[in-house]
């Protein structure tokens, strides 16, 4: 009888495991390339999306700017099958540097310190890293940089680091590239200044997460929204 019941349960069982393992793989595979900062956003939704999306970085870690993106490329893709790369540039192409030790000193514009990427740079950058990245045949979306109205602690470190205010250039710039592209674009900028009055004081730019929970807007809950909307598309 026991002998019986095993010849009929075990081919029932090996149809089902085939399912079971369909089932995991619709969980869409989400690859988020971008600096330190944005990533901080990222880590925020991916607890909001257990279960809906599976978020990863790079295993070599963040990388700054789009021109070094594009460098690293091929190894920041590895050898996965990405359902979905959302991916920004932003505050990393505005740092002024030594244009000597570009990707480590920073130096203030007075004392020839140069912006990482022009607006004409970024552009381009922008273009080829797009153009690249469609290639995966991944869904792509696009996250815009956060305001940068407060960016010193004192008036005598203006300027040191980067102008406050501008992103906005940059966030123009990306939201041609990615209408040229077809690529959705994630506004968190606008998310961010919808909750603040024209006489509100603004915190320092990397200190936005916190204010917006304080406000009942968490900062990555539009990156959330956009997430599952194409995470359900593809499962």
């Amino acid at each position: 009888m026991h002998r019986y019941l095993t010849k009929l349960l075990l081919p029932l069982c090996l149809l089902l495991l085939p399912r079971a393992s369909a089932q995991e793989k619709k969980i869409p595979q989400v690859l988020f390339l971008g600096d330190s900062i944005h990533q901080t956003i990222v880590q925020a939704a991916a607890l909001d999306l257990s279960g809906i999306a599976s978020i990863h970085y790079p295993p070599g870690g963040s990388v700054n700017d789009s021109d070094a993106a594009l460098a690293k490329i091929d190894s920041l893709l590895g050898e996965t099958q990405w359902d979905i790369i959302y991916f920004n540039f932003g505050i990393g192409e505005l740092f002024y540097k030594d244009p000597a030790t570009r990707e480590i000193r920073i130096m203030s514009k007075e004392s020839g310190g140069v912006r990482v990427s022009t607006p004409a740079q970024y552009e381009k950058q922008l273009d080829s890293l797009v153009q690249r990245l469609k290639t995966t045949n991944a869904k792509l979306i696009w996250g815009n940089t956060t305001p940068m109205i407060t960016v010193y602690g004192y008036s005598s470190h203006r300027g040191i680091r980067f102008d406050a205010n501008s992103e906005l250039e940059y966030n123009t710039i990306a939201a041609r590239v990615m209408a040229k592209h077809k690529v959705p674009v994630v506004d968190l900028h606008a998310h961010v200044m919808a909750q603040f009055k024209s006489d509100d004081k603004h915190p320092p730019y990397t200190q936005y997460i916190g204010e917006m929970i304080k406000r009942g807007h968490p900062l990555h809950a539009p990156l959330v929204q956009a997430l599952k909307a194409v995470a359900n598309e593809i499962r």
